[in-house]
């Protein structure tokens, strides 16, 4: 018997590989699909899942797309744009698209949809020796259908700490208890070092930055990077997803997944789980399976909790990097009931 969030360590031990999801945009070193999030909308029962298409140290990340499903399954695209279009929104030069999720907003019922967006002076290319003279942040659009037409909001994480002045993005969102939660990526400019800051907000436009986060009372490792959802639980919100230790050749990549209790008043990740990700499939790398991104939802007409990741491929990589590898989207399937 447990009472309280689903058990991470029960989510984990039952998941099986379901399908690919997206295949990349080419098969070409460089080349990747993901970077999203699965939403499943309880007033239509719709599954929506944000991707983010790559191609190329030059290309980049270059547009950002939106799917609609069903089952949860099976996926048609419903709405795309490029990162040329998405500039003249911004009002800024978007050399480049990662983190991408969308909600809806319990208050308004319009779906708010997170981008984060490299907004440096030039494009870098894609050189990991340059990775760190990026600055990325989160931009908000807003719709009321995910379809279109989408409305710019502006800017809801920029980097306007010390600690997160040159990259305020790849966010986890999530409503609980009617708060907006954000772990995100916060990096100081022209440094190295990634830690997991939190904000909060009470309409997902508006946010507080509450500060870089301890693990365990403890400082966060060099490299420290979450990537997945946010549940109630008794105890707190709970982040359940993967947690990235490495960086190779310019990528931040995964082995191992984990889940926390946030504690957003002491500013503290409580160590709930941490196990090693074993691929479940071919399309995984034996040594580096995924590249950071994961999320998580709950179906609970069928008791599934249906899983993507962003998972590196073993036959079209050269090898693990920023430019030398290929990824595409993969859905793994947990049935809890």
């Amino acid at each position: 018997m447990w009472y309280g969030a689903c058990p991470p360590q029960l989510i984990f031990a039952r998941r099986r590989f379901r399908k690919v999801l997206l295949d990349p945009p080419s098969f070409e070193p460089g080349s990747w699909h993901g970077a999203g999030k699965l939403l499943l909308d309880p007033e239509t029962g719709e599954y929506w899942l944000t991707g983010r298409p790559r191609m190329g140290p030059v290309k980049r990340g270059y547009g950002f797309e939106i799917y609609r499903s069903t089952d949860g399954e099976n996926y048609s695209l419903v709405f795309s744009m490029g990162k040329e279009e998405l500039s003249d929104y911004v009002g800024m030069t978007v050399q480049s698209i990662e983190g991408t999720q969308i909600l809806r907003d319990p208050s308004t019922g319009r779906y708010m949809l997170y981008l984060s967006v490299d907004v440096a002076g030039e494009n870098i290319a894609g050189r990991s020796n340059k990775v760190y003279e990026s600055r990325w942040q989160t931009y908000l659009m807003t719709a009321d259908d995910p379809a279109g037409p989408w409305r710019a909001e502006g800017f809801a994480l920029e980097c306007g700490m010390d600690y997160d002045s040159g990259e305020a993005r790849d966010a986890t969102i999530d409503i609980v208890d009617g708060r907006y939660f954000a772990l995100y990526k916060a990096r100081r400019a022209g440094e190295g070092k990634v830690n997991m800051a939190l904000a909060m907000s009470g309409d997902g436009r508006n946010w507080v930055k509450l500060g870089v986060l301890k693990v365990d009372g403890n400082k966060q490792p060099e490299y420290f990077l979450l990537s997945g959802s946010i549940v109630a639980g008794c105890t707190g919100p709970v982040f359940i997803g993967t947690e990235t230790l490495h960086v190779v050749k310019g990528a931040a990549l995964t082995k191992h997944v984990s889940s926390y209790v946030i504690d957003y008043r002491r500013l503290n990740l409580e160590t709930v789980f941490r196990a090693e990700w074993k691929p479940g499939s071919m399309y995984e790398h034996p040594e580096f399976p995924i590249h950071t991104y994961m999320s998580l939802t709950y179906s609970p007409d069928d008791g599934r909790w249906l899983m993507t990741v962003e998972a590196v491929d073993p036959q079209h990589s050269k090898e693990p990097g920023l430019n030398t590898e290929v990824d595409r989207l993969l859905l793994y399937v947990s049935e809890v009931s």
